[in-house]
């Protein structure tokens, strides 16, 4: 059978393949995109405000005040000031070593010093927002597990994103010039500060902090009086960090016309200037000393300045490595732990599973469709019609990506029935009773999703074949098996739950149900091809022209450029947008709410809402990130189906990449209790002269060396 939906498609290991599955990610972010510059003028100003503002008044300076401009202060004005700052932030002798360095500045010239006092106000702005903004949310991180594990993913996004990607949206937003340039400073330089702080807060010694609730301190005394004092250093070094961060973005900063000394940098570059190329350097160079030494810790004085700059390179995706590490001291214990065997009920429900998705996998070689191609038929035209044919789960005009997507979801639900009846505790984290349960309710979905989805309008011929039936009842025997599995598995929370209500996983619920919404009424499909976009007023016009070439053959040139460009310009104004709830399209968005809410509702629930009973929250987290990845899975199918077959001028929608994103959303909430939450174990004890040398993970040991 062939993987593509043409027999006559290059095969697998051919290079064009890769044509035939373009994803069109760039328009899925050119029509968000789009769709925020028209409709979210002022939420945009807002953005825009503090930077706009700050730079009006202490850097460029009002123009009623032209003696506060910064490049227009007296040079020792300046040097003064940093002074002073350096004197009350560190000490007098990192004051007047600073003022020093900043006067070698104006030996430079005159050009040069104005760019070193607008490089000053660029990167005391952009660290300034970025305290304003990161201290708070790392402070908030560092006290909800919830909102952790929903900036985590952002902030790996932000480190991980070349500049130049987000670069030019805040360009299209924004325009260029200094504000739009600290934006993108910002988002390069804020990671690490949040990261931080976050650390800093959870590094508080337990006990500590319950001696203070203990002596009836308040969390908002516990936080001032206690978290904040004992997280000031990693507080300060991801201060130090962000800084540092934020020269090195000078150069990028420079190409979108903001100024400072990245400028002159950038056109010795261009200019093959050596000159001044070492001027700027220089002067970059002593402004990066001056900002680091008052940032910078006591503990880390004796580091050398492009020492700590690399370092901080280094360490941008894991800025928690910089911070001193206690030594810890291992023993050799003379018990290990091993998982607990699987009694008869798990065994019972682990079968149950196993049969389940069994049926599931020999679903998708029988007949998902017939007639015509159900989900194809919205990609081309031609599968509308298929009489006499039917298409099994994973064939393009049948089940295509949504029977690809049963398959595999079904191998990993019996792999992890197998596992538990072979050997419990063995292979991933989630080869157990509740990634059973997940992968089984992306299924259901998946299944459900083909079944649920409307027939194209010149689908009229479609009927549903037996095969995604059995896969629909085969992954619902897996889902009930999984969760009478799950209700007996032995699994336990390795450290105690918070019994408080999770607050940050309820906002980041909150949050994924927002989207589901906004995806709902997105497009789904964006359809530019001249058969969709072709009016009936507009083919009579085209027609008329055709018979005029045929009538005047002299003429036919003219005739055929006109019908082209009328064609043209109706794909680009014309295009046929289909959301999420629209009658012509699948509906998808629909199904999308239904998930989401029951996602919701579980979420809700294992967030302490209704009780704080671990085992209850582990349950309705398993439940809430099934629900996430079947919103997963109906996105991702949806795109894939589309990808796969899709005529050119015809493309999935951002709504299905938001209702992507949601899903992801949705799913991150439930790691903080998933992740928490593991197979029980049982302890051996090791006797005999070799207990220091056995396998402390659970591996075999001689009859001899072991007790029960």
């Amino acid at each position: 059978m062939s993987i593509l939906a043409q027999a006559t498609s290059p095969g697998v290991g051919d290079n064009r393949v890769l044509d035939q599955w373009d994803v069109p990610f760039g328009s899925w972010i050119t029509q968000m995109v789009s769709w925020i510059d028209q409709n979210l003028a002022p939420v945009l100003d807002v953005i825009e405000w503090p930077f706009t503002f700050l730079f009006r008044n202490f850097v460029n300076g009002p123009a009623h005040h032209p003696w506060w401009e910064i490049a227009d202060m007296p040079w020792i004005a300046v040097c003064a000031v940093f002074l002073v700052i350096g004197t009350f932030t560190r000490n007098l002798r990192v004051g007047v070593s600073v003022a020093l360095s900043l006067a070698l500045c104006g030996i430079l010239g005159t050009e040069y010093w104005k760019e070193t006092v607008i490089t000053l106000g660029i990167i005391i702005v952009a660290v300034a927002l970025c305290a304003v903004i990161g201290i708070p949310l790392g402070i908030l991180c560092g006290r909800f597990d919830g909102a952790w594990n929903v900036v985590r993913p952002v902030l790996d996004a932000m480190q991980v994103v070349h500049p130049f990607i987000y670069m030019l949206p805040i360009i299209f937003f924004f325009g260029i010039g200094a504000e739009p340039a600290t934006m993108v400073t910002m988002v390069f330089a804020l990671p690490p500060l949040i990261r931080l702080t976050n650390l800093g807060i959870r590094q508080v010694p337990a006990d500590v902090v319950e001696a203070a609730r203990a002596y009836g301190a308040s969390e908002g005394r516990v936080l001032r009086d206690v978290q904040l004092p004992l997280a000031r250093p990693a507080i300060m070094t991801g201060l130090n960090q962000t800084l540092l961060l934020s020269i090195s973005m000078l150069g990028i900063a420079a190409i979108m016309a903001s100024g400072g000394l990245g400028r002159p940098v950038f056109q010795a570059v261009q200019n093959l200037d050596t000159a001044q190329a070492a001027s700027s350097g220089l002067a970059l160079f002593i402004v990066a000393v001056v900002l680091d030494r008052i940032s910078q810790t006591e503990a880390s004085d004796g580091e050398y300045l492009l020492t700590r700059i690399r370092k901080a390179w280094r360490h941008r995706l894991n800025p928690e490595a910089l911070l001193p590490q206690a030594a810890t001291i291992g023993a050799v214990a003379a018990t290990v732990a091993k998982p607990a065997p699987a009694d008869a009920a798990e065994r019972r429900g682990a079968a149950a599973t196993l049969a389940g998705a069994a049926l599931a996998i020999v679903s998708v070689f029988l007949p998902w469709g017939s007639d015509s191609g159900l989900i194809s038929g919205y990609g081309r035209f031609t599968d509308q019609d298929l009489s006499g044919r039917s298409f099994s789960g994973l064939a393009a005009e049948g089940g295509s990506v949504y029977g690809y997507t049963v398959l595999v979801l079904s191998l990993l639900i019996a792999a992890a029935a197998l596992v538990t009846l072979r050997r419990p505790g063995w292979g991933a984290r989630s080869f157990g009773a509740d990634g059973a349960l997940v992968f089984a309710l992306g299924a259901v979905v998946a299944a459900g999703a083909y079944l649920w989805a409307a027939p194209h309008a010149g689908n009229a011929a479609y009927s549903d074949g037996v095969g995604v039936w059995l896969a629909l009842i085969g992954s619902a025997v897996a889902a009930a098996g999984a969760v009478a599995w799950l209700r007996v598995a032995p699994f336990a929370a390795r450290r105690p739950l918070v019994r408080t209500v999770a607050t940050g996983r309820i906002v980041g619920v909150a949050a994924a149900a927002a989207v589901v919404v906004i995806a709902g009424f997105s497009g789904w499909t964006f359809d530019e091809r001249a058969e969709s976009v072709i009016t009936p007023e507009l083919a009579a016009e085209i027609e008329e022209l055709r018979r005029q070439a045929e009538e005047d053959p002299a003429g036919s040139a003219e005739a055929t450029l006109q019908m082209t460009a009328l064609i043209n310009e109706a794909q680009r104004t014309e295009k046929i947008v289909i959301d999420g709830f629209s009658a012509s399209g699948a509906r998808f968005g629909y199904l999308a709410l239904i998930a989401a809410a029951a996602g919701v509702a579980c979420a809700l629930a294992a967030s302490g809402l209704f009780g704080h009973d671990e085992r209850r929250k582990w349950m309705w987290s398993t439940a809430a990130a099934g629900a996430a990845a079947g919103l997963m899975v109906i996105a991702f199918a949806w795109i894939g189906s589309l990808t796969r077959v899709a005529d050119a001028k015809l493309v999935s929608g951002a709504g299905a990449f938001l209702c992507l994103v949601s899903g992801l959303m949705l799913l991150m909430t439930t790691r903080s209790v998933l992740g928490e939450f593991r197979r029980a174990e049982v302890y051996v004890e090791i006797e005999g002269p070799n207990a220091a040398d056995s396998d402390p993970a659970g591996g075999a040991y001689p009859p001899a060396e072991v007790a029960d």
